[in-house]
């Protein structure tokens, strides 16, 4: 039997087309410099590796970001503490990020370029990945998945919603921690969109391109400090739930001996010991109060109180919360008149001298403000007659005996 003349049927005949390959084009660049580049300031690295467009946004939104929260900061105290906390919040966080994502862009496409592959690469896995991270789903625009993009955009606004409003009162940080692993679910599944695509790529390139052979700094350098950034950041989040609570002190189990020479407060569950003269009395029934202290005649008062205290502000910032408060109407008249550093047990303090007014007079009081671990101790001292001096004496001999916890 004979076939049609050039048609073979035999198994050779049919040849399959070989799939298009393309040679890399590699352009050296430095993945060390280019990290450190961006370790400097946010944005370098990705210039120095011709990404300006890239650069540029990452720059100017990092730049706007960290010198907000900057701003922000001292505000946290203030009247309008919670707006200032919000935004001061969000605008951390995107700082961060951006951070991060800098230098491991700047180092790792300093590997792409270097090895050939960066020109083939149109979607890159990174900012896929962070835009799914600081937004509602931009990575998703960014890869053409605009269907995707807006149901992550919408649902999620819907769902965050939800979580804040059943957020366990007094534990936010749960909730927040919650809403991070979420996002960076979104941006796992958009970095693994993207890297597929990039791998398709990767596999037309002949010869393949050797990573392994880029010398120099190596990944796992950039990726541990990525995480150990990571790892800050969710730290600083859970900072709220290791607080301590003073709004309602535990005075069960306190003490108050009086003796000849002295009357002394004690509370074990605060590690506090307060001493005034034999010619006070003490007090341990108020919760506002550690505890208060009035001379017999009077003419003087003091009190120590105790304050939870975020580890990120100084001490300062408790002089810029107490100006803000007395700012307010209802102390009209009231003022901080100095503020100066001193030492208190070893530990750096504050001094601060305020006058107060009452019932149409004006009254001078100290604080000494001493901080210890995530609590500030507010020794308080008012002189409640016209003479100072009379008071001076014994506001020495409490200062010397109050020990704070060891």
């Amino acid at each position: 039997m004979s076939t049609p003349l050039g048609l073979n049927l035999g198994a050779s005949a049919y040849v399959p087309a070989s799939k298009p390959t393309f040679a890399p084009q590699p352009v050296p660049r430095n993945p060390a410099l280019a990290f450190l580049m961006s370790l400097l300031l946010p944005g370098l690295g990705q210039f120095y590796c011709r990404k300006n467009s890239r650069g540029a946004w990452t720059l100017a939104f990092f730049l706007i970001a960290f010198g907000v929260t900057i701003w922000l900061t001292p505000m946290l105290l203030g009247t309008d503490a919670g707006l200032a906390a919000f935004g001061w919040g969000i605008l951390l966080r995107v700082a961060v990020f951006l951070y991060v994502f800098a230098f491991l862009d700047a180092y790792f496409t300093a590997r792409e370029m270097s090895a050939g592959t960066d020109p083939f690469v149109a979607e890159s896995p990174r900012v896929a990945a962070i835009l799914n991270l600081l937004t509602r789903g931009f990575g998703y625009f960014y890869l053409g998945q605009r269907a995707l993009g807006f149901a992550v955009f919408l649902g999620l606004g819907f769902f965050q919603q939800m979580i804040l409003k059943n957020a366990p009162q007094g534990d936010p940080a749960a909730s927040e921690f919650f809403m991070e692993a979420v996002l960076a679910g979104f941006a796992i599944h958009a970095y693994s969109i993207a890297r597929k695509r990039e791998k398709e790529i990767l596999a037309t390139i002949e010869p393949a391109p050797q990573f392994a052979a880029l010398g120099g700094l190596p990944p796992a350098v950039p990726l541990a400090l990525a995480a150990l950034f990571a790892a800050g950041y969710l730290g600083l989040n859970f900072i709220p739930s290791f607080m301590p609570n003073y709004s309602a002190i535990n005075q069960t189990p306190a003490h108050i001996s009086s003796g000849d020479k002295d009357t002394v407060y004690t509370n074990p569950e605060y590690g506090v010991e307060f001493s005034a003269p034999a010619s006070w009395s003490l007090a341990d029934q108020d919760t506002k109060h550690l505890v208060s202290g009035r001379r017999n005649d009077n003419a003087c008062f003091a009190d120590v109180r105790l304050a939870a205290w975020s580890p990120i502000l100084s001490l300062r910032s408790y002089v810029r919360a107490l100006s803000a408060h007395l700012e307010l109407p209802e102390n009209k008249g009231s003022r901080i008149v100095q503020s100066t550093p001193t030492m208190f047990g070893g530990l750096p303090a504050l001094d601060i001298v305020l006058t107060l007014e009452q019932q149409g007079r004006q009254i001078t009081e100290h604080k000494i403000v001493v901080r210890k671990g995530m609590t500030l101790y507010i020794l308080s001292t008012d002189s409640l007659t016209t003479s100072k001096a009379s008071c001076q004496p014994d506001f020495n001999f409490i200062q010397q005996h109050l020990a704070l916890p060891k």
